[in-house]
C-alpha cells in the first residue's frame, strides 16, 4: 500500500510538472521578410528547430511545433513562429527519429518544395505525402539540388524512437553540413562530444555558423549529449566563425535553469557566441569575414 501511495504521488508530481504546467509565450515572435540576395539569417524557433535563410534559400532543421512530446514532456516555451508563415522550404533536415526531433504533425504542416533529408531508417516515421521528396543519408553522403549541397556528417547519439527498437535500428542519427554559394552552416543535430570527427570537419570545411546543442546534459563525458563546455570545445574544434547554441530551454529543462551554466561556458568566446532567445533572429554578415586580397 505504501509503495502504491508513493507511485501515485510521483505520478501526480510529474503530471503537474508536465501536463498541467502552463506554457510560456516567447518574448517575441519571428517575423520574416522575403529571402533577399544578400541576407543570411537564423531564426530560433525553439529546441533544435532553426529556420535558416541563406540568400534565396530556406532551410528548416528538426521541425517541432507541438505542445508536448506525447503526453509526457511538455514544452516550457511556445514555438517562436507560427508555422503558417514559413515560406516554401528548399530543404528540411531531420537529425534522428526521437520525438523531439522528428515530429510527424509538424512535418505535415510544412510547404516543402525541395527535399527532406533523414538518417537511415527514419523514413518509416514521416508523413506518406513526403515520401517521394525524402532521402535517407548515410555518413558523408552528399546531395545537391539547385546549388544547395547537403552532406550527412558524423554524430554520436543513440536510436530507438520507441526505446526498445534501439536494440536493432543501428545508428539512425546524423549531423548535416549545409553549403550554398559562399556560405557553410553546420547543424550538429543531437550528439555527444567526438573530438576527432569535429576536428576533421574543421579542416574539411570553412564553417561560417555552427548550430550546436548545449543540453540537456550538465555533467561531463555524456556519451550522447554535449554540455555547454563541450559545445564550446566543439566550436573551437570546428574553427567556425560563429556559434549559435540550440537544444535547451524548450522541453527538458526551463530556460532559467539552463542559462547560468550556458552563459558561464560561452563567456570566453565573446561575440563569437550568439545567444538567442526563442523567437529571436540573428543576421550573419559574410562581408565581415571577407579576405582582403590587396
Amino acid at each position: 500500500m505504501k509503495q502504491l501511495l508513493i507511485l501515485f504521488l510521483f505520478t501526480v508530481f510529474h503530471l503537474q510538472c508536465f501536463l498541467f504546467r502552463s506554457i510560456d509565450k516567447p518574448s517575441q515572435l519571428i517575423s520574416l521578410e522575403p529571402a533577399l540576395a544578400d541576407k543570411i539569417k537564423f531564426h530560433w524557433v525553439g529546441h533544435a528547430t532553426v529556420l535558416i535563410q541563406i540568400y534565396d534559400k530556406w532551410i528548416l532543421t528538426d521541425p517541432n511545433f507541438s505542445k508536448s512530446l506525447g503526453l509526457v514532456i511538455k514544452r516550457y516555451v511556445e514555438p517562436g513562429i507560427n508555422p503558417k508563415i514559413i515560406p516554401p522550404l528548399d530543404a528540411v533536415l531531420v537529425s534522428h527519429s526521437h520525438f523531439d526531433h522528428l515530429d510527424k504533425s509538424s512535418l505535415e504542416v510544412l510547404n516543402l518544395k525541395g527535399n527532406l533529408y533523414l538518417p537511415p531508417g527514419a523514413k518509416t516515421y514521416i508523413p506518406g505525402a513526403l515520401d517521394s521528396k525524402s532521402f535517407e543519408m548515410k555518413t558523408w553522403e552528399v546531395r545537391e539540388t539547385d546549388g544547395l549541397k547537403i552532406t550527412a556528417v558524423p554524430a554520436k547519439h543513440f536510436g530507438g524512437r520507441w526505446l526498445f527498437d534501439n536494440f536493432w535500428d543501428g545508428e539512425p542519427y546524423t549531423g548535416y553540413m549545409i553549403e550554398y554559394r559562399d556560405v557553410t552552416v553546420f547543424f550538429a543535430g543531437d550528439t555527444g562530444y567526438q573530438g576527432k570527427e569535429f576536428k576533421e570537419m574543421g579542416k574539411k570545411y570553412n564553417i561560417d555558423v555552427a548550430l550546436l546543442p548545449v543540453g540537456p546534459s550538465k555533467g561531463p563525458n555524456n556519451a550522447i549529449h554535449i554540455n555547454p563546455n563541450e559545445a564550446v570545445q566543439t566550436f573551437l574544434d570546428l574553427h567556425a566563425k560563429k556559434m549559435i547554441p540550440i537544444h535547451f530551454g524548450t522541453f527538458y529543462r526551463s530556460m532559467e535553469s539552463e542559462l547560468p551554466d550556458l552563459l558561464k561556458a560561452i563567456e570566453p568566446l565573446g561575440n563569437k557566441a550568439v545567444l538567442l532567445g526563442v523567437g529571436e533572429s540573428y543576421e550573419f554578415n559574410k562581408s565581415d569575414y571577407a579576405v582582403d586580397s590587396n
